[in-house]
């Protein structure tokens, strides 16, 4: 599935539920054409709503939505009828979440995060307050940040000096920008090195001396040369696939996914095939499972994969 089918029935799914739960008893044609989608589609699109809950996904563990006499109804768990009782870490944890969205004043989020004070335990009341006055979620950058967010939007290489972690000494980079990205406070660019001629995770607050160049670049392949590449030295638009073996730790997980689309194999891994045409996505998809998952194929794929965590390394 590629992230665009991804992202469409995910929405699809966020929007089935709470219409259903305002609409029971719809048709099954009435509300596969509010969500957007055909019977069958609808079908499927049940059937995993079902799953919502803890692995290994027990049905009905917290959702029950079925079709009786081809009408669609929705039952929900009773434990999501009632305010749950937060413990101070999680007020804190949901706070944090919506103080990243800077709510103004009076706002529907604002409100919100005065009514989570006035609803946590008394006991656990004085320890939120004193945490979340701690809260550091300012994802404001660097002064640089203005003047590279205007490089990846108008894709021009950059030239600037980068402060090395190990030992401090400056050495002067040019890159084509990608994208900027922020974890846990930091703003990060991803760019691809012209010098190292390869993709790498820039911190915004060790760059300095930056200079926006008049040279620009045609983003695609994420601003790297084409790839991957005829013998002739043309470049292939055809669709290419990317063999990828997760461990026997998530194996059952994956599985329950993929379905028939994944081959476990004699070790309990599981080993499935996805598209390869989007590298970004690929790269970002693999190093979310911390290791659990490896590209085994083609050998392009293995490679960008390899580079991409090691910057990540580098630039801790």
């Amino acid at each position: 599935m590629t992230p665009t089918a991804a992202s469409d029935r995910l929405r699809r799914l966020l929007f089935l539920v709470p219409y259903v739960s305002k609409h029971p008893g719809r048709t099954v044609d009435e509300v596969a054409q509010a969500v957007g989608c055909t019977r069958n589609e609808l079908i499927e699109e049940l059937d995993l709503v079902t799953l919502v809950g803890h692995p290994p996904f027990q049905p009905d563990d917290f959702v029950d939505i079925y079709v009786e006499d081809d009408r669609v109804f929705v039952q929900f768990d009773q434990r999501l009828s009632a305010p749950p009782r937060l413990t101070a870490a999680e007020g804190v944890a949901l706070a944090s979440a919506a103080a990243i969205l800077e709510p103004q004043k009076e706002s529907a989020l604002s409100v919100a995060l005065q009514k989570l004070e006035r609803v946590l335990p008394e006991e656990a009341a004085s320890r939120y307050r004193e945490l979340t006055r701690r809260l550091d979620v300012g994802a404001r950058g660097a002064d640089a940040l203005s003047e590279l967010t205007r490089a990846v939007v108008e894709h021009r290489e950059i030239e600037f000096d980068y402060v090395g972690v190990a030992r401090g000494e400056r050495e002067q980079r040019r890159v084509r920008p990608i994208e900027l990205l922020s974890h846990r406070g930091q703003w990060y660019l991803r760019a691809f090195c012209l010098a190292r001629n390869g993709e790498r995770l820039f911190r915004s607050d060790r760059i300095a001396s930056l200079k926006l160049t008049e040279t620009t670049f045609t983003p695609e392949g994420d601003g790297k040369a084409e790839r991957p590449v005829t013998e002739t030295g043309k470049s292939v638009r055809e669709r290419v696939e990317v063999t990828v073996r997760f461990s026997p730790a998530l194996a059952p997980y994956q599985q329950e996914r993929f379905g028939d689309a994944g081959r476990l194999e004699g070790d309990g891994s599981l080993t499935v095939t996805v598209p390869g045409d989007s590298e970004s996505w690929l790269v970002r998809w693999i190093l979310s499972f911390g290791g659990e998952a490896r590209v085994v194929a083609p050998e392009w794929a293995i490679r960008v994969v390899a580079q991409a965590a090691a910057a990540s390394l580098q630039s801790l």
